[in-house]
């Protein structure tokens, strides 16, 4: 019976914090996936030709900056 409390105690908390660990990283892989899907839908609609900026800080200062560029719609659009 000693021995089974010596190895429960022995091997608990580091079986914990190794379920911890994973739980942890498969959350960060859903954020990750979810962020991934809206920004394909809000780009899938975007001209091709189109300049889309993406500017993404995180860990956790959390920013997420898109800008969209429309393409010139005719060569007299562009003033240069």
């Amino acid at each position: 019976m000693t021995q089974i409390l010596t190895a429960v105690c022995l091997l608990g908390p580091p079986v914990m914090a190794l379920m911890g660990l994973l739980a942890r990283l498969r959350w960060q892989a859903r954020r990750d996936q979810r962020r991934q899907d809206t920004l394909r839908a809000l780009t899938a609609d975007v001209p091709s030709a189109s300049v889309v900026d993406i500017h993404d800080i995180r860990d956790d200062g959390s920013q997420l900056r898109l800008r969209i560029t429309p393409a010139p719609t005719s060569p007299s659009d562009c003033h240069e």
